[in-house]
């Protein structure tokens, strides 16, 4: 493997590879974009915890984050890769998206993480780059990953200040890239801002928008506080924003957040007169109710439908 560039050099790149296994890999990771955006609630939890790792899935999950950075402490970054990388090879749960927080690829640590991930058999469904702050990282990040041959989407986290202004950038800078992710507490600090819903819904507006230009998901930070009714309020403020599912801290909020997050039936209903008259219209233009059905329409009930049959998977 040969790389070449910098952070800041998005034409050099690693060999290519094969033209098929390109292709291969490219279908594969559009196919888990259309999965990440049906998942409404995912656990994180420590690298250095793998005890939680187990049972995520009846805990109310469609998905879990280990991580091995922020929660973390640097003696036990090591311990915390292996116990992940262990749990990755393991089969498993049904239905489980299963994704792995790296440290900063800008850090010896975030490079130790990456190249693990080449050399070991486990591979998570997707990473999330910490603290990400140019579309030029998340292409090295690609670059490196394209040595696996192995469908690994990327999510870069907004929690810099700079990267709420690029997110559009980092959502369509490699094909990789099948979310966005808010750092709410790294980003209120960056800020000097209280990390209130209020505080940063410019943050999530920016996100959300940036997330529809390519179709990935927008996920929303964890709940800090144990207040139940400010849990629901926080999620459902998100959702009505355009949030595709939120992050929890402690399996207790997962079962809230996943309801929140599922489609109600009046949307089901919608969503499903939506694809009638697409799939009525052949190759012509679908009309619902006397309005042209827009791909945006298209894509939103696919996903309230995907959610609402179990067919996220």
């Amino acid at each position: 493997m040969t790389i070449r560039g910098s952070w800041s050099d998005p034409v050099s790149r690693i060999e290519p590879r094969n033209q098929s296994s390109a292709c291969k890999t490219s279908t594969e990771v559009a196919s888990f974009r259309t999965r990440l955006r049906a998942c409404r609630s995912f656990l994180l939890t420590p690298g250095s915890k793998p005890d939680r790792f187990v049972g995520v899935r009846a805990a109310g999950a469609d998905g879990i984050i280990v991580d091995l950075e922020s929660t973390v402490s640097p003696n036990d970054k090591q311990n915390a890769r292996e116990a992940a990388l262990a749990f990755l090879r393991r089969t498993p749960e049904a239905d489980l998206i299963r994704i792995l927080r790296i440290n900063s690829p800008r850090s010896a640590t975030g490079l130790h993480d990456l190249l693990a991930l080449l050399e070991f058999d486990g591979r998570p469904d997707a990473l999330i780059i910490p603290k990400c702050g140019s579309a030029d990282e998340i292409r090295v990040v690609a670059d490196i990953l394209s040595a696996s041959q192995s469908p690994i989407g990327i999510i870069p986290m907004v929690e810099l200040a700079r990267a709420v202004f690029v997110a559009d950038l980092m959502a369509g800078a490699h094909e990789r890239v099948c979310g966005l992710f808010l750092g709410g507490g790294d980003l209120a600090a960056d800020l000097g801002a209280e990390g209130t819903w209020e505080n940063l819904l410019y943050a999530r507006s920016r996100i959300v928008a940036a997330a529809a230009t390519t179709g990935i998901a927008a996920i929303d930070v964890p709940y800090f506080k144990a207040d139940a009714a400010g849990l629901e309020r926080e999620a459902t403020a998100s959702r009505k924003l355009g949030m595709t599912g939120k992050a929890a801290l402690h399996s207790g909020q997962l079962a809230a957040i996943s309801t929140i997050f599922t489609p109600s039936q009046e949307a089901v209903t919608h969503a499903r007169a939506v694809m009638a008259a697409s799939t009525a219209a052949s190759s012509g233009v679908p009309v619902l109710d006397g309005h042209v059905v827009e791909p945006a329409m298209l894509r939103e009930a696919e996903r309230v439908l995907a959610i609402a049959d179990g067919r996220r998977f």
